[in-house]
């Protein structure tokens, strides 16, 4: 869908990011909309996003190790040692080297910092990737290392993504199922 047309509401939605004003969501035969609590922090393990711009999206004063493992650490109890073994397991499976757990924001490039994301949304395994226009700020030869870093992981873990993108040739190398949003709706 177009500029404002309701892509990136609809994936905070079905998150919980923000609320609706009407209706209801649904996954997976549970009304998301209705979670609270215990329920609703299940859910957000079970469904991680992966935001448009990865500058923006990560803290620049957190060390790289520690914004992969923050969802993690919410929602399971961690030692310091085990949260350093996770951040190096989830950087290499992206391709980034462990040691980068160590490196701040500022001293990645885009698709390096992009790669950071996409660890720390799989770092609590979930069902559901939600990725925001991932590519969009990145230029072609490393959207191209990202896509397929997103189709092994795919392979690799069983995940479902919810890819928004403005762009029909990522679409159409990435997707199974295509829906086009007008004006918000479907």
């Amino acid at each position: 869908g177009e500029s404002g047309s309701g892509k990136s509401t609809l994936a905070r939605l079905i998150l919980r990011l923000i609320e609706p004003t009407a209706g209801q969501v649904w996954m997976e035969g549970t009304p998301v909309t209705a979670l609270r609590g215990e329920a609703l922090r299940r859910w957000r393990q079970r469904a991680q996003m992966v935001f448009q711009d990865p500058w923006w999206s990560l803290n620049p004063r957190q060390r790289l190790g520690d914004a992969v493992t923050e969802p993690l650490a919410a929602h399971v109890r961690l030692s310091r040692a085990e949260r350093r073994r996770a951040a190096a397991s989830l950087l290499e499976q992206v391709g980034l080297p462990a040691s980068f757990a160590s490196r701040y924001p500022h001293e990645l490039s885009g698709g390096q910092r992009q790669r950071v994301g996409i660890a720390r949304a799989l770092s609590v395994r979930p069902r559901l990737v939600i990725l925001d226009e991932p590519t969009s700020a990145l230029d072609v030869s490393i959207q191209a290392q990202i896509l397929q870093l997103l189709e092994d992981l795919r392979a690799r873990h069983g995940l479902t993504y919810l890819f928004i993108s403005h762009d029909l040739r990522v679409l159409e190398y990435l997707c199974d199922r295509l829906v086009v949003v007008y004006r918000g709706a479907v």
